[in-house]
């Protein structure tokens, strides 16, 4: 079980992309390097969350709160109004088959975290929002005035002033679902691009800049490299990065594979083999990668990182220090049974986790799933890459259209 205080809405969704993050096996952060991947994932895609699906909902969490507004009625009743039409518009997809990437898409209406929840950051970064919190937004101040009884006559400026009009039968009727009018792609399309210059996201969001659909990571979209030098330079730090803790991911799940079958466990078949297997394919990757490793410039690296979160912890940073020098040198043929390296991720591991460790709990190794913290880091790749899908399909059909 996981509890927490939270003291706004960013908060509240950085927890819950934390739980997410524990629901895929393969994307955890059991060696403590989250800072560094999301501070890499801010710079590079401000706004955005793993929990983010579609483009469509930048306008229809605001939609979701002028409507309750419309409706007039007692201020106080505000934040039901705005639930119920979040609740709405989810059925209404339902009804419409706009699936894909629906939230709510399993439990439906009864779902517990609703999109205002999960787009409220991205709302403010790109100044779609311009309040802080729900209440503000409603227009409920902390000192109402008596004689502005309806919420409508209280809503302040919360939202930009060209935001595009609510449609006609929303949200029960979402009409065109998930797909962009011409009107709302352009508008977004400059929300954008007016809060994020320098980044990697600006530059796809601008025109004649749609990645392949398909593409992996973003250093393998051929669209990413016409990218500005100062962007290219940080998706390259971004790209070694994932690289050498892609080794470090490998070995942990060595180190704990070993564990599980001395222990007699048998449900994950082959666990050993396969991670000395997957050790050596990434050493072979580093020889391939050998000149960018050995010219990587570190003190740039932490310069980046520093300056999008200065709370990156000291320990944390000797850790990778001592992990980048020896992948750096590409003295990781024989990573699989280096006692250093292993007293490394062992030392690492187990000061994150404590009696948690799957180093040291039995229990916890016994429920091993056989793939832990293992995925490569692709900072939040998958879901930029169908948001600015979203966006571009709206802005060329627009073009067709003309």
């Amino acid at each position: 079980m996981i509890a927490w205080l939270d003291a706004s809405r960013e908060d509240q969704r950085r927890m819950r992309e934390i739980v997410n993050l524990f629901a895929q096996s393969e994307s955890r952060d059991e060696l403590g390097i989250g800072q560094v991947r999301d501070a890499f994932s801010d710079s590079l895609f401000p706004g955005t969350s793993t929990l983010q699906t579609r483009a469509r909902y930048l306008l229809f969490v605001p939609w979701c709160f002028v409507a309750a507004a419309a409706k007039g009625g007692p201020a106080t009743r505000g934040e039901q109004r705005v639930e119920g039409n979040e609740r709405a518009l989810i059925a209404g997809l339902r009804d419409l088959g706009a699936t894909d990437g629906l939230i709510g898409g399993l439990a439906g209406v009864a779902v517990k975290t609703l999109p205002s929840a999960l787009y409220w950051g991205a709302l403010r970064q790109y100044a779609i929002l311009q309040v802080a919190e729900p209440l503000d937004a409603l227009g409920l101040s902390a000192s109402p005035d008596p004689g502005q009884e309806e919420l409508a006559e209280r809503l302040p400026g919360a939202w930009s002033p060209t935001l595009p009009p609510v449609p006609a039968g929303f949200p029960r009727h979402p009409e065109t679902g998930f797909e962009l009018s011409r009107a709302e792609a352009a508008w977004l399309q400059e929300r954008i691009l007016g809060s994020t210059e320098g980044s990697l996201l600006h530059h796809l969001v601008s025109g004649g800049n749609r990645p392949q659909p398909s593409s992996d990571t973003p250093w393998d979209d051929p669209v990413c490299h016409t990218a500005a030098p100062e962007v290219l330079k940080t998706l390259e730090h971004a790209r070694l990065f994932s690289l050498a803790m892609h080794g470090a991911s490998f070995l942990y799940n060595l180190m704990i594979a070993e564990l599980y079958v001395a222990a007699g466990h048998t449900r994950i078949e082959r666990p050993v083999e396969r991670y000395r297997d997957r050790l050596q394919e990434w050493a072979q990757e580093c020889q391939r990668h050998s000149k960018a490793l050995s010219a990587w410039d570190r003190g740039a690296f932490w310069q980046h990182i520093l300056a999008v979160n200065p709370q990156v912890r000291p320990v944390t940073r000797a850790f990778l220090t001592t992990w980048f020098n020896r992948v750096c040198s590409l003295d990781v043929g024989q990573a699989a049974d280096d006692k250093t390296l292993r007293q490394l991720i062992c030392r690492r591991e187990r000061s994150q986790k404590g009696s948690q460790s799957r180093l040291t709990n039995d229990r916890l190794l016994a429920s091993w799933s056989g793939k832990s913290g293992t995925r490569r880091l692709i900072y939040r790749w998958g879901q930029v890459n169908r948001l600015v899908q979203d966006l571009h399909d709206g802005l060329e059909a627009a073009n067709v259209a003309s």
